[in-house]
């Protein structure tokens, strides 16, 4: 799970180069532009990330974030994404969304994935999982950057920092 990545290239790809070549992943939107308000982030290269992203075509899910317009999205291969999106992947509710706009939660167990602060953060309120993978490019934390993974096998959610190491994790 990965969110907030502005466009910078090499923050992703040293993450993409290291997960299981099979994995879904799961963008909470703000793709390749940085925003008026943001610092060029270090390896900014937003064609060189659409075109990474492109080749995971099929293998992404993803929200429009209050910095993507339709061209972003459809050179990442996510043409007309939604503000947010309800998934069922093994049994378990998955809710995506950017978090620049207010949605209600749609189920009372499962895991909503946010972005839009880019401050990471992983906690269970009742049966709900709220995860925000922070930004890998421009962190609003102590991370230094950060995603999310869940491995369904051993039933475990993360969030880790950029450089791989877990910061905190959940039992499913």
């Amino acid at each position: 799970m990965i969110s907030d990545t502005h466009g910078a290239l090499w923050s992703l790809k040293r993450i993409l180069d290291e997960v299981d070549h099979d994995a879904l992943i799961i963008h909470s939107g703000d793709f390749l532009y940085h925003g008026p308000r943001n610092p060029l982030p270090e390896g900014y290269d937003p064609k060189g990330l659409a075109a990474l992203l492109a080749k995971f075509r099929g293998r992404i899910v993803g929200v429009r974030g209050n910095c993507d317009s339709e061209i972003d999205l459809a050179l990442v291969g996510l043409e007309g994404a939604a503000s947010a999106l309800t998934l069922l992947i093994n049994d378990l509710g998955f809710f995506i969304l950017h978090g620049h706009v207010e949605h209600g939660v749609p189920f009372e167990r499962g895991i909503v994935i946010s972005g839009h602060t880019h401050i990471s953060l992983l906690r269970r309120d009742n049966g709900i999982i709220f995860m925000n993978p922070g930004s890998l490019s421009l962190p609003k934390d102590q991370t230094g950057g950060s995603y999310g993974t869940i491995d369904f096998k051993k039933g475990i959610i993360s969030l880790r920092s950029s450089n791989g190491f877990e910061l905190k994790a959940l039992v499913l």
